[in-house]
């Protein structure tokens, strides 16, 4: 294991990132879906309410992020298609406008009627509900079932599962896996997660040089962590030439993104020259932290 410039990475716990499609909080405002919208209740739910990571959304409609669902008229559309015995996908989006407005033991039933109906976003969010309960078997399982169906948050999922032991054991290699087909699918932090892998080489083999490929896509996909990872491996010749050039505009895009670590090394604080002085060559070595230190 190579020595390397010390730089926490946060490797975002999966379990929560399903969540992250789900939670906001916002004060429920219900006018008529039907004053609104000439659109029936299930497609003017869908227009309000789809999910990018569902692959069964109406495509008619743009996807809607968390922080941009209309609470109150997401809301009388989806609960009036419900009403009306519209399906699954409406049940889930009903689901999610629930959560986002702070309305989760309700948001999880709905899930849970959903995943019957073999929703698979449904299901992937439903196993994050159960897991934060304690059932992780019954969690890893949705996310298999899911995951099966093509779903990107559910792939992702289980190489956190499989990385971390989550109603599984540990396994390295499957999490490198899974981790890979959320990446195909253009995830940015299953390339991250799986650059991770790669570079600590404690559950996979150490392969520098794929792990920089894969902080390229990730960062390529707005991946701050990996902008200063991939930096970090430009600069010390890690699985390529060093390139200190490359490195500063790598620490520079993660900079412009806020990241305090990039902003010290492209502006770097005044180095103690007294103190520096002081410590012998010997022990100047054991200043400089392991590769891994930067990874969690």
């Amino acid at each position: 294991m190579k020595n390397g410039t010390s730089k926490r990475i946060s490797a975002v716990n999966a379990i929560l990132l399903a969540a992250m499609s789900l939670l906001s909080i916002a004060a429920i405002a219900i006018p008529s879906a039907h004053a609104a919208s000439p659109l029936l209740p299930a497609e003017q739910c869908d227009a309000e309410a789809g999910s990018e990571h569902d692959l069964q959304r109406n495509l008619s409609f743009r996807p809607v992020a968390t922080e941009d669902l209309r609470i109150g008229i997401a809301l009388s559309a989806c609960r009036e298609a419900y009403n009306q015995g519209s399906g699954p996908r409406q049940t889930f989006q009903l689901a999610r406008v629930l959560d986002a407005a702070g309305q989760r033991a309700q948001s999880m039933a709905m899930l849970e009627e959903a995943v019957q109906g073999n929703h698979a976003v449904a299901m992937v969010n439903y196993a994050v509900m159960i897991g934060e309960r304690g059932d992780h078997a019954k969690e890893f399982a949705l996310y298999q079932k899911a995951a099966a169906t093509g779903n990107i948050l559910a792939a992702y999922n289980l190489g956190v599962a499989y990385r971390d032991g989550v109603g599984t054991e540990v396994n390295g290699t499957l999490a490198a896996q899974w981790f890979a087909r959320a990446s195909a699918a253009r995830d940015g932090l299953g390339a991250f997660n799986l650059a991770v892998l790669l570079d600590e080489g404690t559950l996979v083999p150490e392969d520098d040089h794929k792990a920089a490929q894969f902080y390229k896509l990730a960062a390529d996909r707005g991946n701050v962590d990996a902008m200063v990872n991939l930096g970090l491996m430009l600069e010390n010749g890690e699985g390529m030439d060093a390139d200190p050039e490359a490195a500063l505009a790598m620490f520079a895009m993660a900079a412009k993104k806020g990241d305090a670590f990039a902003q010290d090394k492209i502006a770097p604080q005044p180095v103690d020259t007294a103190t520096t002085a002081s410590i012998e060559t010997s022990e100047q070595a054991s200043v400089v932290l392991a590769k891994t230190s930067r990874l969690k």
